[in-house]
């Protein structure tokens, strides 16, 4: 095929000339979706509505493309929902242009995970068995120990600092932060490079938060967007889904702490948490929320419907509380 990508209608001739549909309507860009790693679309067709994904036609890229395939057969052959990849004519998931190459995802219903006590559960479990039915699933190789959030971008958080002192109280401020530097420094120790080979690693799917599970009021509908899934530890994972899912949203104590006990009672059903990790784990997820925050004011100005001085506030409370939290497990 050496048709070059021109527009949406061309798209949608590829997608009539490659698939055995007998009806296939031009593609609508999908709103609100990030489009930054590929392109994203979706489009009706005579068999119903599927997702319109769009890569660079390399080696690498489609490599790592029948990995996610491949990961996606294997959770869907162990009750783990996901959204299955169209075959084209030929029989296969990946059709290739000149420069280009797409797949088609079977458009699911729903939407982004809310937080409640059901979902929270439900997601936890998900997690859990991911990460149990996977542990031998064959995947790339990567050091496992390098994982992303072991600690926060200095020049991030330095630039939400800054943004804070010129809308606050400079000494509130910097109390603050100086409650935020004591749990990193703690958090630096918990998470060095040496104790990170205490801690199990095995397949993650890099990328587990509410945006990625996909509901249909308390039953999840579908786990989307493989395409972090790789060798990885399994804290990797836990503390990217309770910063997200247990953490952001609130500095109530009793609310964090009913919301992650909730995950890690329902996670464990699957997998339990050796000491060393149940230690970690807490420092792991403050390092996790503080640098996605930071990162993100640094982007956006605003974070959940907060500013910089907000986040200060914020993210000490919240520091302080998975302190506790850690040492209470590590002390008794």
């Amino acid at each position: 095929m050496t048709q070059q990508l021109s527009g949406l209608e061309t798209l949608a001739q590829v997608i009539r000339d490659n698939y055995p549909f007998a009806k296939v309507d031009t593609p609508v860009p999908l709103e609100a979706a990030h489009q930054n790693r590929h392109r994203k679309m979706v489009i009706r067709t005579s068999v119903g509505k599927f997702l319109v994904k769009t890569y660079q036609n390399n080696p690498v890229v489609l490599d790592a493309l029948r990995f996610q395939h491949r990961l996606s057969d294997h959770l869907l052959k162990h009750g783990l929902p996901v959204a299955e990849i169209q075959r084209a004519r030929n029989g296969q998931r990946i059709v290739a242009a000149d420069t280009w190459a797409l797949e088609l995802q079977r458009f699911v219903d729903g939407e982004p995970m809310d937080v409640s006590k059901k979902t929270l559960a439900v997601s936890a479990e998900a997690l859990g068995k991911m990460h149990e039915v996977c542990r031998d699933f064959p995947r790339p190789e990567r050091d496992a120990r390098m994982w992303r959030f072991s600690e926060v971008p200095r020049d991030s958080f330095a630039h939400v600092y800054q943004l804070a002192q010129k809308q606050g109280d400079p000494q509130r401020v910097a109390q603050d932060c100086n409650r935020i530097a004591l749990f990193l420094h703690e958090a630096s120790q918990a998470l060095s490079f040496d104790a990170r080979s205490q801690f199990e690693t095995g397949l993650i799917h890099g990328d587990w938060h509410g945006g990625n599970l996909i509901f249909e009021q308390d039953r999840l509908a579908a786990i989307v967007d493989l395409e972090f899934s790789g060798d990885g530890c399994y804290l990797e994972d836990l503390s990217y889904a309770i910063s997200n899912l247990c953490v952001r949203t609130t500095i109530m104590p009793e609310r964090l702490a009913k919301r992650t006990d909730i995950v890690l009672d329902h996670y464990q059903k699957y997998r339990k948490l050796s000491f060393a990790e149940e230690i970690a784990m807490y420092y792991a997820i403050g390092v996790k929320h503080i640098a996605t925050v930071s990162y993100q004011i640094q982007r956006n100005g605003q974070v959940a419907g907060h500013g910089p001085r907000d986040w200060m506030e914020r993210l000490a409370a919240q520091s302080e509380w998975l302190t506790e939290r850690a040492k209470r497990i590590r002390y008794g």
